[in-house]
């Protein structure tokens, strides 16, 4: 059950900004943990974890250029055509 201070603060626009960038970082982590880390994470101790964790990120860093870079390249090659 909401508590008054609860539902006061749901209506200011910093609560909402606030809960909205979590959603996308949530979404982000998600993402990284489904596809990028393996399934299940093998490695065990926290220095193996972090490495791992380190590299599904650098992973992910290097599908999501990979990603702009052919969707700019389809747009110069859409522009190119309409000249």
């Amino acid at each position: 059950m909401e508590t008054e201070e609860l539902k006061s603060r749901k209506k200011g626009k910093k609560f909402s900004a606030l809960q909205r960038r979590r959603s996308q970082t949530e979404a982000r982590i998600g993402i990284l943990k489904g596809g990028f880390f393996g399934r299940p994470m093998r490695a065990k101790g926290f220095e193996n974890r972090e490495l791992a964790v380190a590299w599904g990120a650098l992973t992910h860093n290097f599908w999501m250029l990979a990603r702009m870079r052919k969707t700019k390249a389809k747009k110069m090659a859409s522009l190119l055509k309409a000249a």
